[in-house]
């Protein structure tokens, strides 16, 4: 940034705000077939809204939830990016739990990165952002709109897939809290052998997102959750694809490395109201909480 607009930019610097989508977890998640890690994004509406304020009097950034680190590491990188002496105040409010395969640390990320772009109008472009966050954590793709894939360690964008009609997904918590840096540290790698497997899953969804055709996105989200209980179990999957094919759902959808596990719905299905009633009644006797919410393909 030049230092004419640097000076213009602490003068008209002022309180921020940003927003970010989290996801259901992941419609598929696997390796294509040089080995690289790849996810397709899911985003759904729930949102992390942050809000960040200069102040010249500070020399860091004092975030708020206090154990939201990462984002206060994003927030100073961008400030000595773009060489903004000071700090300033961030505040995060996140519908996300954590730990649960909902994206909730890259949803945190993005909407702390448009907060502090708003607040001194850098407009920071998508490139810049993936490679501050980059060395962070393996992030998922909400920063695009729609459904992506993306490669994850990297955070690096593999290919634009589109949106589809709106889905419903009715899901539960299948267990513990689980850490995204340490759970791709410590996990096995998927085989070589598989990528055959998930570049045909990748095709597959690949069409069925352009034709629209949701019983197809169903079908890939379930074969990629069966497929992942090798590396990260699901307690109750079996269970929940009961209960999906009992009400007609279109899937089952997982977050690979979390723990959440929902139920498809097609929101024009004519009997949309009737089978997600049936869908939280039967799931209810497996886990709590609920998770209700619905697609996206806005960021």
């Amino acid at each position: 940034m030049t230092t004419q607009a640097l000076d213009s930019a602490h003068r008209t610097a002022g309180l921020g705000r940003g927003r970010a989508p989290g996801t259901f977890g992941e419609l598929l998640q696997g390796i294509v077939g040089d080995g690289t890690d790849f996810l397709v994004t899911f985003p759904v509406d729930l949102y992390v809204e942050a809000a960040f304020e200069p102040d010249p009097q500070l020399d860091q950034v004092i975030v708020s939830p206090p154990h939201k680190g990462k984002s206060q590491r994003l927030a100073t990188r961008i400030l000595d990016r773009y060489g903004l002496p000071g700090g300033g105040w961030l505040m995060l409010n996140s519908a996300l739990p954590e730990g649960k395969g909902m994206a909730s640390s890259t949803a945190d990320l993005v909407a702390t990165a448009r907060a502090v772009d708003g607040a001194f109008r850098l407009n920071l472009p998508n490139r810049v952002l993936k490679l501050l966050m980059a060395d962070i954590e393996p992030s998922d793709g909400v920063m695009h709109p729609g459904i992506n894939t993306f490669f994850h360690r990297e955070v690096r964008l593999h290919r634009r897939m589109g949106a589809l009609p709106q889905l419903t997904i009715a899901g539960i918590d299948d267990g513990e809290s689980v850490d995204t840096v340490a759970f791709n540290k410590t996990r096995k790698p998927i085989p070589v052998h598989w990528a055959v497997r998930y570049e045909e899953l990748l095709d597959q969804l690949t069409i069925a997102v352009r034709d629209q055709d949701v019983a197809t996105v169903g079908a890939v989200a379930t074969a990629s959750a069966r497929l992942f209980q090798a590396f990260n179990p699901k307690p109750h999957l079996a269970e929940v694809e009961e209960i999906c094919r009992m009400v007609g759902g279109l899937g089952t959808v997982v977050g690979h490395s979390g723990t959440c596990v929902g139920i498809l719905l097609a929101r024009q299905d004519p009997g949309h109201g009737p089978k997600l009633a049936r869908a939280l009644q039967e799931l209810e006797q497996l886990a709590r909480p609920l998770i209700v919410c619905r697609s996206t393909s806005r960021t």
